[in-house]
């Protein structure tokens, strides 16, 4: 049996609508560059590129779900998918960066190296640890209370 907690507070609500609008705004952005790689007859990494969103796309509504259906496991799993989003960098021959959903990056140049920060997914992050701590917090007070 899946860990669930037992009720919502204004910390989980917000991490469960927060991803499911990430997950919308990762849903219109997929509607918009799918039809644009079909018609252009783009390269294999694209695709790949569109198979990796899709699976992140899928992650994320995942875990919107089961955080709203009260899953602590969810809201734990979700901070590795947001962790992976956090930090990108591109060298001369080689780029890697995660981005999904809402994307607010900074980023910084050195010669042939950059680095970027995408600072929506670590408020998200935060946003998600912050429910799992109030969720934790709970578990524990009512342990606690059932122990007296």
């Amino acid at each position: 049996m899946e860990n669930m907690f037992s009720h919502h507070n204004f910390k989980t609500k917000l991490a469960y609508w927060t991803l499911a609008v990430s997950s919308l705004v990762g849903a219109i952005t997929m509607a918009l560059v799918v039809p644009q790689l079909i018609t252009s007859g783009s390269e294999t990494s694209m695709y790949v590129l569109v198979s990796a969103l899709l699976v992140m796309l899928v992650l994320n509504t995942y875990f919107a779900y089961s955080i709203y259906q009260r899953s602590e496991k969810a809201l734990t799993l979700c901070l590795w998918l947001y962790g992976l989003q956090i930090i990108g960098f591109k060298t001369e021959y080689l780029s890697f960066s995660l981005s999904f959903g809402f994307q607010l990056t900074f980023s910084w140049s050195f010669d042939s190296f950059s680095f970027s920060v995408n600072v929506a997914a670590v408020i998200i992050w935060f946003i998600v640890y912050s429910a799992l701590k109030s969720v934790r917090k709970a578990k524990l007070t009512k342990g606690s209370a059932h122990a007296n």
